[in-house]
C-alpha cells in the first residue's frame, strides 16, 4: 500500500482516548491500522520520508515505521491468529487502532454481536470488539499479548470452537461425543457446551443458492411467460370432490385464472385451453 503524506484520525475519537493504554480500538475514522507498541510487529520497515499522522486536526506526530502486526484474538469460543499488513508504527500514538475502513476495503463484514461487532470474512471469525469500561463509547478489540504469558492461551486452544474449525467444521455433537467416549487421544475440551452460536462457514457451505430477490424489473410481452402452481391432493375434497387447484397468472397483466381438477391428469389440457382461451 503507498503511503500518502497525511492519515486523519477523527478528532472526537482523539479526545476519548487519549488515556487509554490497554486493548486495541476499532477505529471507524482511521484510515490505516496504527500501533505504538513495537513488540507486536512481527515484521517492520523503516521509512525514512518524514511521514506523519494528523491528530486532532491539528497535532502531528511522526510515523517511524511499516509492517506487519501478528496477534492472538481472544474469541468467544476460542483464540485465532490475525495478521494486520500496512500497518503504521507511530511511537507516540495514546492506543493501537485497527481501522474499520481497511477492514471495508478488504469486504470483511461487520455484525452485530450480543456484546459488540464480530468482525469476519469468506466465512471466517477474525476478531470481536466490544465496548470496553475504559474507553467509553469505543469498542475495544481483545487479545493475547505474548508479552504477558498468560496462561489464558493454553486453556483456549482446547475450545469446542478450535475444534470444530481444525476438524473441517465437523458437528459439535459429534465431537462431543468422541470426546465423552474418548475416542481420539489428546482430544480434550474445557466446555463442550460453550459453542453456541452459528458458525458463518457452516451456514455459507449449506446454502444452495442465493437468496431469491423480492421485486423482478424484467418486461415481457402479453402471453409471452405464465407462472403457475398446482396444489393437492387437499385433505378435504370440496362438496363435488374436487382435490386439486391450478393457478395460472399471465406475468404481463398479472391476469390469473384459477381450476379445480379431480386429478393431476387433467392439468396438461387444462392448461392448454387456459392458454388458448387467454390468446
Amino acid at each position: 500500500m503507498a503511503l500518502s503524506t497525511c492519515y486523519e484520525i477523527g478528532q472526537a475519537n482523539i479526545v476519548s482516548i487519549a488515556g487509554a493504554t490497554d486493548g486495541i480500538l476499532l477505529d471507524c475514522a482511521a484510515t490505516s491500522h496504527m500501533f505504538s507498541e513495537q513488540h507486536l510487529f512481527s515484521s517492520y520497515q523503516p521509512l525514512t520520508n518524514n511521514e506523519y499522522v494528523t491528530v486532532g486536526g491539528c497535532n502531528r506526530v511522526p510515523v517511524t515505521s511499516i509492517g506487519s502486526v501478528t496477534l492472538t484474538i481472544i474469541l468467544p469460543n476460542g483464540t485465532s491468529k490475525l495478521i494486520l499488513t500496512n500497518t503504521l508504527y507511530i511511537p507516540t500514538l495514546g492506543t493501537d487502532l485497527i481501522s474499520l475502513e481497511v477492514l471495508h476495503h478488504k469486504d470483511a463484514l461487520v455484525q452485530s454481536w450480543e456484546k459488540g461487532l464480530m468482525i469476519s470474512k469468506d466465512g471466517k471469525d477474525l476478531f470481536t470488539a466490544v465496548l470496553g469500561r475504559s474507553t467509553g463509547m469505543l469498542y475495544q478489540v481483545q487479545y493475547v499479548d505474548a508479552s504477558n504469558r498468560s496462561a489464558f492461551v493454553a486453556e483456549a486452544t482446547s475450545s469446542m470452537c478450535l475444534w470444530h474449525h481444525q476438524m473441517r467444521h465437523l458437528s459439535p455433537r459429534v465431537i462431543d461425543l468422541m470426546f465423552r467416549n474418548q475416542v481420539v487421544n489428546g482430544l480434550k475440551i474445557g466446555d463442550p457446551k460453550d459453542f453456541n452460536y452459528l458458525c458463518n462457514g457452516c451456514a455459507n457451505g449449506k446454502s444452495h443458492w442465493l437468496p431469491m430477490p423480492g421485486t423482478s424489473t424484467s418486461q415481457y410481452s402479453k402471453i409471452e411467460l405464465f407462472v403457475m402452481d398446482l396444489t393437492g391432493p387437499m385433505s378435504v375434497p370440496t362438496w363435488d370432490g374436487f382435490l386439486y387447484a391450478l393457478v395460472v397468472v399471465e406475468v404481463s397483466c398479472r391476469y390469473t385464472v384459477e381450476h379445480l381438477l379431480y386429478d393431476k391428469d387433467e392439468t396438461e389440457p387444462t392448461i392448454h385451453n387456459i392458454v388458448a382461451m387467454l390468446e
